[in-house]
């Protein structure tokens, strides 16, 4: 028999589904962090591990790897030659490797133009066009990911940082993050040296607790990333007369403070990242 595999996978972990050639639901499993340009190693451990899981629940013997044909959306595909060297790694029958990004699409708004902006640990913006997919952003935490959880993060503790040396005025957001670590700079300093995306990102919904509290720091970098945000819609393709979607775990959380444009278009996702990932390895390899 063969089976299908979808992975949905980025800097806070990994998602997998199990189904038939015909796209029933066999099994679902999760894993650890699966973004193969900050930890590829890990990774790739996550996914495969992840992967056996499903089969295991779905009391598939391990050994049927073999016969599973894989749509993998990864963050950090679209950088190096991480896609294809995973490829060569990992133990399908086949497998396709797309960024994240790109199954999140297809499964938000299936094959129809639009487009998404997908707002987790890192971020991505992603439209179709006459059938052509292309992607704005998803550059990675060191250079990209605007509107993220990790850049939210770690603006937070630039920001503290500046209050502290007298260059920014404090306000609650900032004197709390910084009574965690005793107000010594060198302590937080010294734990962010060991700071992955998904740490940066944990801060992400206190910053907006404190922007509902009326926090002018929280303000501050939340609409900076706003800006970032809209302008990367609109280059991504976004049209009022086409499907969008804000998804992630902060896309629900940007929203409200998104342009009137934004609030009127944006709908529901008819599915998640694993659905269109299963869509897209049905059509690739039934």
């Amino acid at each position: 028999m063969r089976y299908f595999v979808g992975v949905d996978g980025g800097g806070s972990g990994c998602r997998v589904i199990l189904t038939s050639e015909k796209g029933s639901i066999l099994a679902r499993a999760s894993g650890g962090p699966a973004n193969i340009e900050t930890s590829f190693v890990t990774a790739r451990e996550n996914i495969i591990k992840s992967c056996k899981v499903a089969l295991k629940l779905a009391k598939i013997p391990e050994e049927e790897i073999r016969n599973c044909y894989a749509v993998l959306g990864l963050a950090g595909s679209n950088l190096g030659n991480y896609a294809k060297e995973l490829t060569q790694e990992l133990p399908f029958a086949k497998n396709l490797i797309l960024n994240d990004g790109e199954i999140t699409l297809e499964g938000a708004i299936g094959p129809s133009d639009g487009c998404i902006g997908a707002l987790g640990t890192g971020s991505v913006f992603v439209g179709r066009k006459e059938g052509k997919v292309s992607l704005t952003g998803g550059w990675g935490f060191n250079l990209g990911d605007d509107g993220s959880g990790a850049k939210l993060g770690k603006e937070l503790m630039r920001i503290s940082i500046k209050c502290h040396d007298g260059l920014e005025k404090h306000t609650k957001l900032t004197e709390d993050f910084l009574a965690e670590f005793q107000n010594d700079i060198s302590k937080l300093v010294e734990k962010a040296k060991v700071f992955e995306p998904k740490d940066y990102a944990f801060y992400a919904p206190r910053i907006f607790s404190a922007l509902t509290a009326g926090d002018q720091t929280a303000k501050k970098i939340v609409f900076q990333e706003v800006q970032y945000i809209e302008k990367s819609l609109l280059a991504a393709g976004f049209s009022p007369s086409k499907p969008f979607c804000l998804i992630g775990g902060l896309g629900k959380l940007f929203l409200p403070h998104l342009d009137e444009v934004f609030q009127k278009t944006v709908r529901e996702p008819i599915g998640d990242a694993l659905t269109g990932a299963i869509s897209i390895a049905i059509k690739e390899y039934a």
